[in-house]
C-alpha cells in the first residue's frame, strides 16, 4: 500500500495551488517508478546514501588447542621488554593493521587483501592440537591485489638508522618466490630516513637465493650479500641481520647459522619517491616494486642491541625470545598458565574451623 501524504489534506482551495500540487505528485510518482524497477523486491527502501563495503572472514580450520597438564615449568621472556624492541608484528590477523606486540602501538598498514593460512610446518610450541602456526599470505598469485600487499609502518625516530649506534632486525617468513618482481630483488623491508638518502636499510634476495643485507649510514653504504642459494623457496626461514655502528659490522644468521658474508658490488637502488620515510615490509618503498610472494609469521626491531650468537639459538629454539627458555615453555600472556604444579586439594575435619582441623592433601 503506498499513497502520497498530499492528498490526506489538500493545501488549499486555490486551483493554481491544487494544479501545482498535482503535478508535482505527478512528478514524484514518476521518479519513485523509475528508482523502484530495478529493486528486486519493491518493498525495499531506496537510498541515495553512500555505499559502505565490509566483510567478516570466519576461518573455522585455523584453530589450535593446548591441554596444560600442570606439569610444565613456564618461564617469562625478555621481550616485549618497553625499551630495545620497538616494533614486534606477527602475521595473525587481518584488517586494516597489524597488532603491535612490542608496546609502543606504532601506526602500520596493510595494503591489499593478504589471507590467514596454516603455517604448518612451522611450530611456536603454544598448541599441542590442531593448527601449530598461522601466518599471512602476500601476493598470491592470480588474486585481485597480486603485487600490491605489503606492510607499511609510519616513521618514527626510533626506527631510523642510528647514527653510529646498533641494532638487530628478526624477520620469519616462508618465500614462494624469489623471482624478480617488476625488475627488482624481491625486498623483505626497506627503510629510508632522508630524501637523499643519506640514512636507510635493506634487505633483499636474489633471483639466486642471495640475501643483500644493505645499512646506509651518515651517507655511506654498508653492503653485504650472502652465497648463492641461502634462501630457497617454500621453507620457513628465522633470519636476523645486525648492525654494529662501531666499526659498521653486518652479521646475517639464518636458522640458527651465522653467514659468511662478502661485499656486495651491485647497484644500491632505494625506493623511486623520496619524500616517503615509513618502513616497508614486502616490497621495496613508496613508488617501488619488488613486492614479496611469501608467508609472512614475524618481524621485530631491536634498537640500540645487537644479538650475540648465543641470543639467536636461544630463539631459534623456543620461536619466541632471545632468552634461555626451552621450546614450548616460554610464558605467553593470557594464553600460558604460570603454575607448575598439580593443584592441592584441602579439606577439614569434624575438629572443625581450627588450626588443627585443616588437612592438605
Amino acid at each position: 500500500m503506498s499513497f502520497n501524504i498530499r492528498s490526506i489534506r489538500e493545501i488549499s482551495d486555490d486551483q493554481t495551488t491544487k494544479l501545482l500540487s498535482h503535478l508535482a505528485k505527478k512528478a514524484s510518482d514518476f521518479a519513485n517508478a523509475q528508482s523502484t524497477q530495478d529493486l528486486e523486491n519493491k518493498e525495499d527502501i531506496y537510498s541515495n546514501a553512500q555505499d559502505v563495503d565490509a566483510v567478516v572472514k570466519l576461518h573455522s580450520d585455523l584453530i589450535g588447542t593446548k591441554n596444560f597438564t600442570f606439569d610444565v615449568q613456564y618461564y617469562p621472556p625478555t621481550e616485549p621488554d618497553g625499551d630495545k624492541i620497538k616494533l614486534w608484528l606477527k602475521g595473525s590477523n587481518m584488517g586494516n593493521s597489524l597488532t603491535d606486540w612490542s608496546g609502543f602501538d606504532n601506526e602500520n598498514t596493510i595494503h591489499g587483501d593478504p589471507v590467514l593460512i596454516d603455517g604448518t610446518p612451522f611450530d611456536y610450541g603454544t598448541n599441542d592440537g590442531g593448527v601449530k602456526s598461522i601466518c599471512l599470505r602476500f601476493n598470491r598469485p592470480n588474486s585481485q591485489y597480486e603485487n600490491e600487499e605489503y606492510l607499511q609502518i609510519t616513521d618514527v625516530a626510533a626506527m631510523r638508522v642510528p647514527p653510529a649506534s646498533s641494532f638487530s632486525i628478526f624477520m620469519r617468513f616462508r618465500p614462494k618466490s624469489i623471482e624478480q618482481q617488476g625488475g627488482q630483488s624481491v625486498t623483505l623491508f626497506e627503510k629510508i630516513d632522508d630524501s637523499t638518502p643519506n640514512n636507510g636499510m635493506m634487505l633483499q634476495i636474489s633471483d639466486t637465493g642471495r640475501l643483500y643485507w644493505i645499512v646506509k649510514e651518515s651517507g655511506v653504504v654498508y653492503a653485504q650479500q650472502t652465497a648463492a642459494g641461502t634462501i630457497s623457496i617454500d621453507t620457513v626461514y628465522d633470519v636476523w641481520v645486525t648492525y654494529n655502528g662501531t666499526g659498521n659490522a653486518q652479521k646475517v644468521y639464518v636458522n640458527n647459522v651465522d653467514q659468511t658474508l662478502t661485499t656486495y658490488g651491485g647497484a644500491v637502488n632505494w625506493q623511486s619517491d623520496l619524500t616517503n620515510f615509513d618502513l616497508f615490509i614486502g616490497k621495496r618503498g613508496e613508488g617501488s616494486d619488488g613486492h614479496v610472494y611469501m608467508d609472512f609469521y614475524d618481524w621485530m626491531y631491536n634498537r640500540d642491541h645487537v644479538v650475540t650468537a648465543s641470543e639467536v639459538g636461544y630463539h631459534y629454539t623456543n620461536k619466541w625470545t632471545t632468552a634461555n627458555i626451552p621450546f614450548g615453555q616460554v610464558m605467553i600472556s593470557d594464553y600460558y598458565a604460570t603454575s607448575s604444579a598439580v593443584p592441592s586439594v584441602f579439606g577439614y575435619t569434624t575438629t572443625g574451623f581450627t588450626t588443627t582441623g585443616y588437612t592438605a592433601g
